[in-house]
Parts: C-alpha cells; sequence; structure tokens
C-alpha cells in the first residue's frame, strides 16, 4: 500500500485544531452558581485531557436520582449555563450509576472522580472515591485489554498490507476497519468499563460523542469528500461480509490507511494519559496509606509501652505465684491484656503442682498436677468471642468475658454470681480509666433458692424420665442411646451450672462448659476423665454440641452392649443429682429454709 502522506495528515489534523483554538480558562464557580441552582446536583467533576495534544475539558455532573427529571429535559438547561464557556463538553448521569460504573472497571470514571477534578459537592453525599484496591483492579483491567487491543489491531493491519500488496483494496479495507475498529472499543472500554460487538465506526465514534466531542470531525472530516472516504471503511466491511464487490482505488485506500495510523496514535496516547494520571494517583494513595499505617503502628506501640510500664506490670506481679510458673503465668497474662485491653482481670481459681485457690463456692481444697488459672474478664463491649483458652509455656488460661454493663446490671440485681466474683475474686490488673461505683445489692438467698428449687425440680424430673428410658427392653439402638446419654449429660451440667454457680458463658460448647466448672473445683472435669479408650471416644459423643445433628457413630460404640450405656446412664445421674443436692443444701443453709422435693 502507498504510505505517503503519514505526515501530511498529522499536519493537517493539528492545524485543524489550530483553527479551532480558543481560551481555556473554566470558570468553575460560575457553573456551578448557575447549575445548582438549577437542578439537584450531587457532584461535579471537571475532566481536563489532551488529544492529538490539544487539551479539553469535559464537565461530568454526577445527579441525585430523586430529582426526578430526564436527561433530555436537563440537558437544554446545561447549554444554556454553559454558553459561555467555550470548548467544554458535558454529560448527566445519575450517581449511582456513576458508582457502578466505577464497579465495572471504567478508567474513564475512575479518574473522573480524582479529588482535584470535583468542583461541587452535597456534604450530605457519600464519597464516590475509589479505594486503592479497586483503583488497582482497573489499572490491571485496563492494561490487559490494552495490550489484547493493540495485539489484534497490529494483526489487521498486517493483514491489510498484505491485501494491498495484490490490489485488492476492498479486502485492505476491511482490515483497516477492524483495526481501528479494536482502538475505538478500546475506548468504549475505558469509558463504559466494558465493550460491544457494533462494528460500525460511524455507531462507535457518535456514542463516543459525548466525552470526546471532536472525533466526528477528526475521523470523519468536515469535508463532504472526507466524509465519503471514511465511509468507505464501513462500507468495505458491509460489503466483504456480504460477499459484494466494492470499486475501491488505491489513493483512497492509501489515504485512508495512513488516516487510520494517526488516529490510533492519538487514540493509544489519549489511552495512555489516562492510565498514567490514574496510576499516578493511585502511586501516592499506596504511599499515603503506608505512611499513615506506619504512623498508626508507631502510634500502638507507644501505647502498648505505655501500658506495660502504667498499668500491666505492677499489678500482675502483686499476686504471690509459684516461683516456677511465675514467668509463664505474667507472660500470659500480659498476653491477654494487649489482646483485649480490658477494663480488670479478676482470677478465680487455679490449680498449681504445689498450691491452689481458695475455691470461691465453698468447696474442699484439692492439689492437682497442672498449671491452670480461670479469669473473668471485664470489657467494654464483647465481639464474637465470650470464652477461650489460651496457653503459655507451662500454663493455661480458662477466660469468661464479661461487659461492664452486665456486669453492673447482676450487682444491682443482686446476683450471687457476680456478687461472689466481684467481692472474693482477686483482682490481678485495673485500667486506669476504670473507676467503678456500681451499686451493689446483697443477694437474696431465699429468693435465690426459690427460682433454682423449681428449675431443679423440673429438671431432675427430665433426668429421671431419660434414666427411665434405659430401662426400656426395646431401647436396642446403641446410636439411641448415645443421643440420650448426651442429653442427659447436657440436662445435668446446665442444671449444676445454674445451681452452684449462677452463670453460664454463651456460645460455648459443653466441653468448654466442663472446663467452666473447675472455677468451683474439678469434679465435673474429673468425672470426664476417661479411664479406657471406648470411655474416651463415649465422653468425646457425650460432649459434643449436637444442635439438632446426628453423626455417625464410632464403630468401637456401636458394638458395645446396652448394659454399658445402662450402666452409664446411671452414673451420670447419680452423678449430677448428688452434685445438685449438695448445691440445694447449700442454698438452705444461706437462706434457712427447708427445700422440700416433691
Amino acid at each position: 500500500m502507498v504510505r505517503n502522506s503519514l505526515i501530511c495528515w498529522d499536519v493537517l489534523l493539528r492545524q485543524f485544531f489550530n483553527l479551532k483554538s480558543f481560551s481555556m480558562e473554566i470558570n468553575s464557580q460560575l457553573i456551578i452558581d448557575r447549575l445548582s441552582q438549577r437542578m439537584d446536583l450531587d457532584r461535579a467533576y471537571v475532566v481536563k485531557y489532551q488529544f492529538l495534544d490539544q487539551e479539553s475539558h469535559h464537565l461530568v455532573l454526577a445527579l441525585k436520582p430523586v430529582s426526578g427529571l430526564s436527561h433530555k429535559v436537563l440537558k437544554p438547561i446545561v447549554e444554556l449555563c454553559l454558553m459561555d464557556q467555550e470548548n467544554i463538553s458535558f454529560e448527566l448521569i445519575f450517581a449511582p450509576e456513576l458508582k457502578n460504573k466505577i464497579k465495572l472497571g471504567s478508567l474513564f470514571y475512575c479518574y473522573a472522580i480524582l479529588p482535584h477534578h470535583e468542583i461541587f459537592s452535597c456534604t450530605r453525599s457519600s464519597s464516590l472515591l475509589s479505594k486503592g484496591k479497586e483503583i488497582r483492579g482497573i489499572l490491571d483491567l485496563s492494561e490487559r485489554y490494552y495490550e489484547k487491543a493493540i495485539a489484534a489491531s497490529a494483526e489487521f493491519l498486517q493483514g491489510a498490507q498484505t491485501f494491498a500488496e495484490i490490489a485488492n483494496y476492498q479486502r485492505a479495507l476491511f482490515m483497516v476497519h477492524q483495526s481501528l475498529e479494536s482502538h475505538l472499543k478500546l475506548l468504549q472500554v475505558m469509558v463504559e468499563g466494558k465493550g460491544n460487538n457494533v462494528h460500525s465506526l460511524d455507531s462507535r465514534i457518535r456514542s463516543l460523542h459525548t466525552h470526546f466531542p471532536m472525533f466526528k470531525s477528526v475521523f470523519m472530516g468536515e469535508k463532504d469528500e472526507d466524509k465519503m472516504r471514511f465511509a468507505l471503511l464501513d462500507n468495505s466491511f458491509n460489503a466483504v461480509n456480504q460477499n459484494r464487490d466494492l470499486d475501491i482505488s488505491a489513493v483512497d485506500a492509501s489515504q485512508l490507511y495512513d488516516h487510520c495510523l494517526v488516529l490510533q496514535a492519538a487514540i493509544e496516547k489519549l489511552f495512555r494519559y489516562f492510565m498514567e494520571a490514574l496510576q499516578a494517583e493511585y502511586d501516592a494513595l499506596v504511599t499515603a496509606e503506608a505512611s499513615a499505617q506506619a504512623a498508626l503502628e508507631k502510634s500502638k506501640l507507644a501505647k502498648m509501652k505505655e501500658q506495660e510500664q502504667v498499668d500491666v506490670g505492677a499489678d500482675f506481679h502483686s499476686f504471690p505465684w509459684p516461683a516456677q510458673y511465675q514467668g509463664d503465668v505474667q507472660e500470659l497474662l500480659h498476653q491477654i491484656c494487649q489482646e483485649n485491653n480490658p477494663e480488670q482481670m479478676m482470677l478465680l481459681n487455679y490449680y498449681v503442682s504445689d498450691a491452689h485457690g481458695k475455691g470461691l463456692f465453698d468447696f474442699p481444697q484439692q492439689n492437682h498436677g497442672k498449671a491452670e488459672i480461670y479469669l473473668v474478664v471485664i470489657k467494654k463491649k464483647l465481639g464474637h468471642c465470650h470464652f477461650r483458652k489460651v496457653a503459655y509455656g507451662q500454663v493455661t488460661a480458662v477466660v469468661a468475658f464479661l461487659t461492664t454493663d452486665f456486669l453492673e446490671t447482676k450487682l444491682n440485681q443482686g446476683s450471687r454470681f457476680s456478687h461472689t466474683i466481684w467481692n472474693e475474686s482477686v483482682v490481678l490488673y485495673r485500667h486506669s480509666r476504670y473507676k467503678p461505683t456500681y451499686s451493689v445489692a446483697p443477694v437474696d438467698w431465699h429468693s435465690t433458692l426459690f427460682k433454682t428449687s423449681i428449675s431443679w425440680t423440673r429438671n431432675s424430673t427430665l433426668m429421671q424420665d431419660l434414666l427411665a428410658v434405659f430401662s426400656f427392653d426395646g431401647l436396642s439402638s446403641p446410636q439411641m442411646a448415645v443421643l440420650f446419654l448426651n442429653q442427659l449429660t447436657s440436662i445435668g451440667l446446665y442444671s449444676y451450672l445454674y445451681l452452684r454457680i449462677g452463670y453460664a458463658p454463651m456460645y460455648v460448647t459443653i466441653a468448654d462448659l466442663v472446663d467452666w466448672t473447675c472455677i468451683c473445683d474439678k469434679k465435673v472435669k474429673e468425672f470426664f476423665t476417661a479411664r479406657s479408650e471406648v470411655e474416651e471416644i463415649l465422653n468425646t459423643e457425650l460432649l459434643k454440641q449436637m444442635k439438632g445433628r446426628v453423626y455417625e457413630l464410632p464403630s468401637q460404640l456401636a458394638q458395645l452392649d446396652m448394659d454399658y450405656f445402662r450402666s452409664k446412664a446411671k452414673e451420670i445421674a447419680d452423678f449430677f443429682i448428688d452434685l445438685c443436692d449438695q448445691s440445694i443444701r447449700y442454698m438452705e443453709l444461706k437462706s434457712e429454709v427447708k427445700f422440700n422435693k416433691q
């Protein structure tokens, strides 16, 4: 193909823009003063860009969706307001639609809403500014599409050269058409975030007219001769698809080829302009976020050191821990304190190799070989965590979390659990900001006995009924037996916690509740300490949180005789009934009232 007019086309296009040049001063404040009085604006942006080295401005007017007026009605109003503002195009778009285009990956709109482009913002509207991750995604997506479009366009141009060499100018212009279509589709993706399969260059140019109004004149020309020549591209495409012949001269083909090269270079430069501007914004945003994060980490570190020096050390060391556990206990308490920022931490009980706690709930003390501490942590607010176990070295902490509001309410109501931990626990740590002035009501043991006795009468009857089921000859399924044992364990355990302690942590497993009973003593935990492999498997099933599910029974249990399950049911029932009866007798002593079990 003859290529002797590339420079001429470039010069002619630049001369066209010079003839159209005028003052580039944009009076943003005047524009907003006029528009804000006539329409319900949400935001407004002035976008600056360059095409063929000529600077242009585009006004993006984001409307509130409740404005009630269509774009067609508002368009003449905007044109009137911009009458004396030359070389500025505009578009009307609803704010939610603008957000959606950015989510689709629009490079143009992501660039448009950068802070330095904003000339108006409704104070009540939420920010449209994209986050760094969203900008990075748009940049990566745009770069991939750019590389794909450029590669496809280059192949079509190579095909155009091949057909031109054999004087098949119709096929050559078909290839030129496809090459230019790839570039125009690239711009459509840049603006809309997605492309379509429209093949008409005329339609594609018109669809971009709102954002780039100079395209029609630059691409198609202003003279009839130029327009007719440019129309040959669409005509060639249609003729090839319809298997028709079209008479095209070598001169027209050569000029259109050269014109296409100039336009494609300008499109690529325009695309890179938006990419580089958005990349610079992304780099600045990442740098700012990194600086802010570094400052935050520095502040946190300083606060942690201050808290460690002022609040933590002296209080934790005030309790006489056994020497061999001192380091692990201090580190574990320090870890809990830093992770939770509590108002107060209280020690309810502990078990170590050569010492033990006093037992807040008046039961005999025992020596134990494990290093375990049982804590209540008071916080202003709780997240999802109400109970947890955490270990360090030789020490394990079992921790229940309570809110300050919960504690204050329960103390005011005379709750025996809250009353006991508040008055008889050991305060290991209290934040300097925490200065409680709670009203602590005495425990009404008479009322407590009345409420708990009603609950125990109901629950003990349920346990006896479940026990009676095991004496039924028709019960022959080990699966059913284990399910009944699980329910028997659950009823017994919850009854014991209610009668003995008066509180069970929320959102915990049955196994966690067994650990929680150790704030009194280790009778329940020792009861569920397996003495054989089969017993260990069974205990796992008994302490499993069923929640309406039926799990497959392990083969070791499925082979057991039903007498084993009957014996186990009686053992569990007798154990919890004895513990609960002891708790009732303790409350009888406190209230000086005798409970008559019916």
